[in-house]
């Protein structure tokens, strides 16, 4: 007879942190026992895609990126050349603000298909003779390719997002003539036909070019899930890398899971959310959640699911098995865990 499967949910912005709590916060009755009755365990990953890398066996190392673009191109281009050196380049918006350089990326600055194909096309005949080449498999999310190995070390996109670029630009051996470049770059979208046109629009202009988690396809090792879910593309490159079984979150919602061993999800719609300042997001994701959660507590409960990890990626994970439901004692539920920040409203949330 099959043992039950379990289920480890990896959903970053779960707890924050949050300006402030939105009006009306959701109800959570759900999340509410489930965390409340886990078992807390300290943990040392919190960022995202790190959380994410470690159940394949990939880990920081201290003198390269995580090779997220390789993994992320996988998943969204299949027929890329994926034994080439990619890193994401991803379209940014910069602002000069007093002296500093602030960056912006998202919704409000991602080009449409058109755009994309415009501006991949100069860069392309620009640097074409430096064995450079840039791909654009969604008009949002771009990947460059190298003809070698490139020492840099470099900050993803997602600790930059509204902030001050200051000294994260990318370092290492190589960084002199990828500094240079991402300012020749910046120059020829400047003057491009793209960026007049959105000016004449009001619509921020594509600055330049942020690159970061450069790399190879990784060797993955350790114990590896039977299922993984999630919408983001790295979920679906780990997946086809390592020849398993990938659902949407939509299909996860729906019911489909495993019958046996365990299954990985990556809900980083919270985290997005987040990322993007939108509060209402959050609190519709938060809601979506709770509702797929419900079905997951019956499952525990029943004895179709073995046992449930919760990792808000915030150095803590929640453990919970059917046995430990029954601790009806314990009442501290997610407003308890949820970190908002000094109780202070950010303008631009």
């Amino acid at each position: 007879m099959s043992s039950a499967p379990t289920l480890d949910l990896i959903c970053p912005g779960l707890l924050g942190p949050i300006p402030t709590l939105p009006p009306p916060f959701p109800k959570t009755p759900t999340l509410d026992r489930l965390l409340s009755r886990a078992d807390k365990r300290a943990v040392l990953l919190t960022d995202p895609p790190a959380v994410l890398l470690a159940e394949f066996g990939v880990f920081d190392e201290p003198d390269r990126d995580f090779p997220t673009a390789p993994l992320c191109l996988l998943g969204e281009d299949p027929d890329a050349d994926l034994d080439a050196w990619w890193m994401h380049a991803d379209p940014v918006h910069l602002r000069a603000d007093r002296d500093r350089l602030l960056l912006f990326a998202g919704a409000e600055i991602v080009p449409d298909r058109a755009e994309a194909d415009a501006l991949t096309a100069l860069f392309n005949d620009h640097f074409g003779g430096d064995g450079l080449r840039l791909l654009a498999p969604t008009p949002g999310r771009w990947y460059l390719r190298a003809d070698r190995r490139l020492d840099l070390r470099t900050q993803p996109l997602h600790r930059m997002l509204g902030g001050a670029i200051g000294d994260d630009l990318p370092g290492g051996l190589d960084a002199n003539r990828w500094n240079g470049l991402l300012n020749e770059a910046q120059m020829l979208f400047f003057d491009s036909a793209v960026n007049r046109d959105r000016e004449r629009r009001r619509r921020p202009v594509i600055s330049g070019l942020w690159i970061w988690g450069g790399g190879r396809l990784p060797t993955l090792s350790g114990e590896r899930p039977d299922l993984i879910v999630g919408d983001h593309p790295l979920t679906l490159g780990l997946a086809r890398h390592a020849s398993l079984r990938h659902l949407t979150l939509e299909q996860w919602r729906e019911g489909a899971t495993a019958s046996t061993g365990r299954v990985l999800v990556y809900w980083d719609s919270l985290w997005t959310a987040l990322q993007a300042r939108d509060l209402p997001a959050w609190s519709r994701s938060l809601t979506d959640l709770e509702g797929r959660l419900a079905v997951t507590a019956n499952q525990l409960r029943e004895g179709g699911l073995a046992r449930l990890v919760i990792d808000p990626c915030q150095g803590s994970r929640f453990q919970i098995s059917r046995g430990q439901l029954r601790r009806f004692w314990r009442r501290q539920g997610l407003r308890a865990w949820l970190n908002v920040t000094s109780g202070q409203v950010n303008p631009d949330f």
